[in-house]
Order: structure tokens, then C-alpha cells, then sequence
């Protein structure tokens, strides 16, 4: 009846059939608004893609820094390299804005492009300092009792990275501390021994032994203690000796022969004192009586308010009313050059002479954060004799002082105060560590949906009539999707429940429900499964040769 009859799976023509060919779909054509639909998705997809090109492996080196014994200087780098990362998270944001006025017609191409140039020279210098800014100020308002805890919690990464950590509670074996898991338990529990005073320190078997142990991982051993300590408090004691010698000159100067008689009297009435007295220069009141009536029979008479054992005194009775110029003059630049009073022999000829008088000895004691008193300071040693007169005796000075401060009253951190910096500084370090994890993986996450969203906004200018085009659709799609990828990768994680169903992080994880009612329930077990399971991922993308570069700027603050 049909000279030709087309089937579903073929044609027939005259009794014979022939394979159908490959349908094929019509072309869509996109018109005008499509096109700058295109060209945007394309533009932040790349843009998109880029920033988590690093922003993945950058997570994983958070977690190896944070979670590890870090020096500061290399958590500084950290700190510093990430706030590039969020400027440029936020600087892909704003471009994403601008690029909608592009597709909506507001703006041509030329101002688009102009748009994005001057967006990235402003937002990302004012994110960057805005980061900075806001961490500051939001240390400066934190409490003194704050800061305390802050302090008492630091001693848990002390003891955690010890040779031998021994913490009640914590199943900590040989090599543990290089899981994932246990690195994000590293970052995240000072934070959380903010909430509640001393309970990770007291968790631990000996607060003394934990204090220490971060006082000397603070110092950086003896060699980094001279370098960062005792040279630049030697560096002071020079100028000091400097201005110590022009002073003396410009005494000299001002008395003349006068000045050099009043040296050699008390050179003289020095070694009668040293023959008289035993042990030397030790007098009873009735010896210093005896020895003003000695001096007055010598012709040289001092008032009750003159001490006749005293340089400062002698000298200025000898020298009368011509001396006290100089002599002020003298004790003006010896005050200015130790930063406080004190009384000097105008004879030292050396520094190591200077270095052993008692004023000067407060001075480098106060430079070394140690208190008054004890054994004098040695400013030529070297080696084992350094570590032994130097180091060891500014490690136990601290230590007395900070364990008054870590038990006792809050108010010594408070701004101003005897630890106000030392409150600021363990604060920030308790602080910027799971702040930097948590913007890590929040970055991770947002751009992860945003690259997502644009890959969907191509698929769907390929397909006819509104297919795929519904902005809600896209986003429940793509939410669903990330929640099944990080299901399976939890699935698929190593086991944690020795770590997160441990004493210790039961008792923190209820510190922080207590004290931080705004954290989840699971402020720390939470975290650590979380990091178990995306860590291998970041961990295998951090290995590429394209961020090579980025991991070596922060590992090279840490050797410096």
C-alpha cells in the first residue's frame, strides 16, 4: 500500500529493509542572553576550579601544620597564606556577581572585564587585612580567665608531642599522632580547653612536668634560646657598656685632676676596707660608725645619710659641690643606659667587668624574663657551660612564674599586666589553628557546590526548552550529591571509636557542650571523623607538583 514504510527499527522498501540511521537531536539555538549565560559559567568555572586546585591540597597542609608540633614562625606563614586563600574565596564570589550584571545585559564585556580587574586589586588586600584585623580584635576583647584557659590548654599540645605522652583517658601509641584523625584532635582541643579551666591539664598526670615541657618547646632548646634571646639581651648590654664608657669620658672630662683624685682615694680606701673586713666587705652598724670616723680623721667628713662603703657617696664627698654635676651627669647616663638606677664603678675597663656588676646583671635577668637574684648570668659562655648557667636556670625562672599564673589569679593576663602578652599570644595560638581548618574546609565546601553549579548551568544550555535550568533543582542536586560523596568517604575512612569513644574526648566534647552551648554536641569527635575522611583526598591532590611552591613558602618558615 506504501511504497515506503518506515518502522520504529528500520524501513521497508519493496520487500526490503534497511537500518535505521543515528537520530539525531536538533542543534538548540541559544540566543543572545544564553551566549553571556555561556561565557560567565565558563569564566567562573575555571575560576572555580583553579581555587580548588589549591584550595583542597592547602586543606591538607592546615591539618600536617596545626595538627603537628609546628614552629610558630611556620603557623605564622600557615596563618598568612590562608587569609590569601579566603581573599581569593570571597574575590570568586564577587566576580560571580558581577558576571550575573553581565548576563542579565547590565554591562558589556570591556566594563565586565574592567570590573573584575579592579575587584581583584581591592578585595583581595581588604579581605586579607580584614582577616587579620578581626582575629586581632577579637583577641584584644578576649577575658583575662580567657586567656588563662587558653594558656592551661596549650599544655595539652605539649604533652601530646612529647617523646612520651602520657595523658589519662587518651590512647596515645607510637606513631598515632600521623593519623589524620589524631591531628585534627591535636588543632581542635585547645580551643575546646578554652571552655572550662584546666580540664585537659588536669587530665594529665603532672601539671609542673606539662608546664615545663612548653616553656622549653617555647624557648626551642638552647641554641634557638641564644639566638632568639640571649644574643639580642647581649646586644642590649653592649650599647648599655657603650654609653656606660661615654659617660665615664665625659666625667673625666668635666673634673679633670679633681676626678682622678677622687679615684685614687677611694682605690686606696676600697683595699682598706677588702684588709679589714671579714668575709670582706661584710660590716656591722658599729664597723660602718667606725669607719666615717676612720674617713674623718683622713679629713674627709660624711653625713649620716653618706654611706662610707658606697662608691657614689665617696666620691661625691670627696668632690664636694664642684663634683655634683659631673656626677649627676654620670649617674644620668648609667640610668639611661640600663633602663633603671643603678650604682657603677667609673673604672670598668671591659665588658665582661660591666656584665658581672649587680645593676647590669638586673638588667640582662630582666631581658631574659627571669627574676632578681641567684646565681649571676654568664655572658661568655658557650655550649654545655651556656645550657647549664644560662638556659636551664631561664627555664626554671619561668616556669616558677608562669605556674603562679596558670593556677592562680586570672587577672595577671590581663592586658598590661606581668603575662598580658603571654595571654594574647597562647589565645591567638589556641585560636587561629581550628579557625584556619574550619575556613579551610568551609571554602572547600562552598566552591565545591559553586564549581557544581556552573558545570550544571553548561549542561543545561545544551539541552532544549527549561531542562535542567531550575536554580532549586540544581542546588538540592548538588547537596545531595556532596552528602553522598562524604557518606561514602566516612564509610570508607579509617576507624576512629578508639580516639572519639575515649575518656578524654568524652570530657571535652561535654566541656564544650556545657561552656560553648552555640558548638555541636560533638565539638571534637565530630571534627576528627570529618578530617579522617576527606584527609586522603586533600592528602593525594597536596602531592601534585602544582602546589609544590605554596607547601614549600610555609614548611620554609618553620627552619628559619
Amino acid at each position: 500500500m506504501f511504497a515506503r514504510l518506515q518502522t520504529a527499527s528500520g524501513s521497508l522498501t519493496e520487500g526490503t529493509w534497511t537500518k535505521p540511521g543515528r537520530v539525531v537531536r536538533p542543534a538548540v539555538r541559544l540566543d543572545a542572553r544564553d551566549g553571556r549565560r555561556r561565557t560567565a559559567a565558563l569564566a567562573m568555572l575555571a575560576a572555580t576550579g583553579l581555587y580548588l586546585l589549591f584550595e583542597v591540597p592547602f586543606g591538607s597542609l592546615v591539618l600536617d601544620v596545626v595538627g603537628s608540633s609546628a614552629t610558630s614562625a611556620e603557623i605564622e606563614r600557615l596563618e598568612w597564606t590562608g587569609r590569601i586563600f579566603t581573599a581569593l574565596a570571597v574575590l570568586i564570589v564577587v566576580w560571580g556577581t558581577l558576571f550575573d550584571r553581565y548576563v542579565e545585559g547590565v554591562a558589556d564585556m570591556r566594563r565586565t572585564v574592567l570590573s573584575l580587574v579592579v575587584a581583584a586589586v581591592l578585595v583581595v588586600p581588604v579581605v586579607h587585612q580584614a582577616v587579620w584585623y578581626g582575629v586581632e580584635a577579637f583577641v584584644a576583647s578576649s577575658s583575662p580567665a580567657a586567656r588563662q584557659r587558653a594558656a592551661n590548654a596549650q599544655l595539652l599540645r605539649t604533652e601530646l608531642f612529647s617523646a612520651k605522652p602520657r595523658i589519662a583517658g587518651l590512647p596515645v601509641e607510637p606513631g598515632v599522632l600521623s593519623r589524620p584523625e589524631w591531628k585534627a584532635f591535636a588543632a581542635a582541643a585547645p580551643l575546646v580547653g578554652i571552655a572550662e579551666p584546666r580540664a585537659l591539664a588536669s587530665l594529665a598526670p603532672s601539671f609542673q612536668a606539662l608546664l615545663r615541657r612548653n616553656v622549653e618547646e617555647r624557648m626551642g632548646g638552647p641554641e634557638e634560646f641564644r639566638r632568639k634571646d640571649f644574643e639580642p639581651a647581649l646586644a642590649e648590654l653592649h650599647k648599655a657598656f657603650d654609653g656606660y664608657r661615654d659617660g665615664v669620658k665625659a666625667r673625666a672630662d668635666a673634673l679633670g685632676s679633681l676626678g682622678q683624685e677622687a679615684d685614687r682615694r677611694w682605690k686606696s680606701w676600697h683595699d682598706f676596707m677588702l684588709k679589714v673586713s671579714n668575709p670582706p666587705m661584710s660590716f656591722s652598724p658599729a664597723d660602718v660608725r667606725n669607719l666615717r670616723a676612720k674617713l674623718a680623721t683622713q679629713g674627709l667628713r660624711m653625713s649620716d645619710d653618706q654611706d662610707p662603703r658606697s662608691e657614689r657617696d665617696f666620691r661625691r664627698a670627696v668632690l664636694g659641690d664642684a663634683g655634683k654635676p659631673a656626677e649627676a651627669a654620670f649617674d644620668a647616663r648609667v640610668r639611661n643606659a640600663l633602663g633603671a638606677d643603678g650604682v657603677l664603678p667609673r673604672d670598668i675597663d671591659s665588658f665582661e667587668r660591666f656584665a658581672a656588676q649587680a645593676p647590669v646583671q638586673a638588667r640582662i635577668k630582666s631581658l631574659l624574663g627571669m627574676a632578681e637574684g641567684g646565681a649571676a648570668i654568664p655572658v661568655d659562655a658557650e655550649g654545655a657551660a651556656f645550657e647549664k648557667g644560662v638556659y636551664r636556670p631561664a627555664v626554671d625562672a619561668v616556669q616558677r612564674r608562669l605556674s603562679a599564673s596558670y593556677l592562680g589569679d586570672p587577672a595577671t593576663f590581663a592586658d598590661g599586666r606581668a603575662d598580658g602578652q603571654l595571654g594574647r599570644d597562647v589565645f591567638r595560638a589556641s585560636l587561629v589553628p581550628p579557625v584556619a581548618l574550619v575556613l579551610s574546609l568551609l571554602g572547600i565546601l562552598v566552591h565545591t557546590f559553586k564549581f557544581s553549579n556552573y558545570a550544571l548551568i553548561l549542561r543545561s544550555l545544551g539541552r532544549p526548552g527549561n531542562a535542567g535550568r531550575s536554580r532549586r533543582g540544581r542546588h538540592v542536586r548538588i547537596v545531595l550529591g556532596i552528602c553522598v560523596v562524604l557518606a561514602a568517604l566516612v564509610a570508607i575512612a579509617p576507624a576512629t571509636t578508639r580516639l572519639t569513644g575515649s575518656e578524654f574526648v568524652a570530657t571535652a566534647d561535654a566541656d564544650a557542650a556545657r561552656s560553648l552551648p552555640f558548638l555541636p554536641f560533638a565539638a571534637v569527635s565530630g571534627p576528627i571523623r570529618a578530617e579522617a575522611a576527606i584527609y586522603p583526598v586533600k592528602h593525594a591532590l597536596a602531592g601534585l607538583p602544582h602546589f609544590a611552591l605554596v607547601a614549600a613558602v610555609v614548611r620554609a618558615a618553620g627552619g628559619r
